[in-house]
């Protein structure tokens, strides 16, 4: 008879005594919160509530969180290129962090197949994933499946808003309404004359006399609205149209000057002829194929032309009252569009040309300068396909545009302009050997402390002012439970509704100023050391445009062109870590103090 010999003990690999224990056993686990807002809604989770549940759960599970919340604000879900996964998953390769915390599964992604990938990823990495409210361990069997079945609901609460979404639009088209904000107005059209006016990004209300979405004729802009169409068919440039708007004063339905790219939106779009358009499915997206071989939709650029919509019969009344000639003049309108469209092949590229595009103003106005090419017949030869840098000029917009600039616009020439730039960049490295020490960057960077403390406290003033609008909001409902159960009277309850109404303008007021505080907070950055002045001007010299351009935009917040001839007083440099220069004053304003 055979006997079963019992199988030896195992021998201990990790010490017994804790002296002999290594670093990594010993230390807690180190943990992140990754959050993710699509975008800014009043029943939102805000990310310092995400931020606040992760750290619960870091809290009661012994996970040190030394690292700031990775935050990836008006991201999508359904998209992973444009968020800062690939860092998060850079940092666990680097062994940086042991938990990923989020608050549900879905602020990681509402695109099933990705997600998984992703998490996959993180997973081979040694990387536990955790979420707030819906924990489950993805070590497991049962905690994987768990893990995709959540990932799966929130890709399917994204393809169910997007039904509704593209509902909404194709009832909306069949309505003979127009696509989405258009609602909000258009030139040459109202909504009504009792409706607030609608704020950016705020939820636009509505009276009972435009519950239809149908916008009103304006009389007044109507007849130009024609005469522009008209003007258009014979063959008028765009400058000459947008200058006789500016002689006559007429503006944009929000309120700014007309310039010849809102010129042609008006006119394509069609609405003052009594249509309204829709773009073509197979224009909104374009199929990208990855390294890996995969493939992903990705929404096309929003430079379209004419002929990338359909146009249908708006329920709007167009600017004639006969469609007949309504249609005869729209003919004559895209076939004299379509007689100057280009190839697809020479369609005109967005993106910047030169080393400085962006960044130069004029000193007369303040404004921006545009590029222009001297006349061919004056050109010097051309090297690797690129023109002479003394034969490009920028030239001051508003003069060109509008003929209105107080200091009657500058040029300057591209050469002249990285002459100035290599010349401060030279100057940077011998005359401040001290750098980031030095008494002018130790008050730059004290400013620039003083300029995010005070934006720290307007953006604390602005969420406190929307939850102070949401309670009134929530107040002015149950007034008018109250009435209608006859709780209180007609009378009370109108001057209860005007308090509050007093109390919402004054919170929007300060709200809207607010905003435009914090929106033309200028950004204020330390000043490089030394070494970093002496690297870009290496750079410089071999780097190619665009490079060139990125290298230069952070160093340099604006350079202003000032009139005269020499190189030295030309143009004036204003660094990343100093205040904007002031725009300048208009002559008027000067005698008016």
């Amino acid at each position: 008879m055979t006997t079963v010999v019992p199988a030896p003990a195992p021998i201990r690999l990790r010490p017994v005594e804790d002296d002999g224990v290594p670093a990594s056993f010993r230390r807690k686990k180190r943990g992140i919160i990754y959050v993710r807002v699509s975008q800014a809604r009043a029943d939102m989770i805000s990310p310092e509530l995400q931020v606040g549940h992760g750290m619960k759960l870091a809290d009661a599970n012994d996970i040190e969180v030394t690292i700031e919340p990775i935050m990836d604000l008006g991201e999508s879900g359904r998209e992973f290129e444009d968020r800062k996964i690939s860092e998060i998953k850079e940092m666990a390769r680097n062994k940086e962090f042991d938990v990923l915390i989020l608050w549900i599964w879905s602020r990681f992604g509402r695109n099933l197949r990705e997600s998984l990938q992703h998490l996959d990823d993180l997973l081979a990495y040694g990387i536990e994933v955790r979420a707030a409210h819906e924990d489950f361990d993805g070590k497991t069997t049962i905690g994987r499946f768990a893990i995709a079945q959540m990932l799966n609901i929130a890709e399917l609460e994204s393809n169910q808003k997007s039904d509704m979404w593209k509902a909404a639009i194709e009832r909306r088209k069949n309505h003979g309404l127009p696509h989405g904000s258009a609602g909000r107005g258009k030139f040459g059209y109202y909504r009504c004359d009792t409706c607030p006016t609608p704020e950016p990004g705020e939820p636009m209300d509505k009276c009972p006399n435009c519950k239809d979405g149908v916008l009103k004729r304006d009389r007044v802009t109507n007849p130009i609205y024609g005469q522009l169409y008209l003007d258009a068919i014979k063959g008028k440039s765009a400058r000459s149209m947008v200058l006789w708007l500016r002689k006559k004063g007429v503006v944009h339905w929000t309120g700014r000057e007309i310039d010849a790219g809102d010129l042609y939106s008006i006119l394509d779009s069609g609405f003052g002829l009594g249509y309204v358009r829709y773009t073509l499915p197979e224009e909104l997206h374009v199929v990208i194929t990855r390294e890996d071989g995969t493939t992903k939709k990705k929404r096309k650029s929003a430079h379209r032309d004419i002929t990338s919509y359909l146009y249908y019969r708006g329920k709007h009344q167009a600017i004639w009252d006969d469609p007949v000639y309504c249609e005869q003049v729209w003919d004559a309108y895209v076939a004299r569009r379509l007689k100057g469209k280009r190839d697809d092949d020479k369609a005109h590229d967005h993106s910047a040309k030169y080393e400085v595009s962006g960044a130069l103003t004029c000193s007369g106005c303040g404004n921006n300068m545009h590029a222009m090419l001297r006349a061919k017949k004056v050109q010097r030869p051309w090297k690797d396909g690129k023109p002479d840098p003394f034969d490009v000029l920028f030239r001051c917009t508003r003069q060109m545009k509008f003929k209105d600039c107080p200091g009657g616009g500058v040029y300057v020439s591209l050469e002249t302009v990285m002459t100035v730039v290599k010349d401060w960049l030279l100057k940077r490295v011998e005359e401040d050997p001290q750098g980031a020490g030095s008494v002018p960057a130790r008050v730059a960077q004290l400013q620039a402390q003083q300029i995010k403390e005070k934006a720290t406290e307007e953006t604390i003033r602005l969420d406190q002012i929307t939850r102070e609008l949401t309670e009134l909001r929530g107040k002015e409902d149950k007034l008018t439970d109250a009435v209608l159960n006859e709780l209180i009277s007609d009378e009370a309850a109108r001057r209860r509704r005007a308090e509050y109404d007093g109390m919402k303008y004054r919170l929007k007021e300060e709200q809207a100023t607010l905003k435009k505080k914090i929106k033309d907070a200028p950004v204020i950055t330390p000043k490089p050391e030394i070494q970093d002045f002496a690297t870009v001007m290496k750079l410089l010299e071999v780097a190619d445009v665009a490079d060139q351009r990125k290298l230069i935009k952070t160093l340099v917040r604006e350079i202003r062109v000032n009139r005269g001839r020499k190189v030295a007083t030309k143009c004036t440099i204003w660094p990343m870590w100093v205040p904007p220069p002031p725009k300048p004053v208009k002559k008027d304003q000067e005698l008016a103090a």
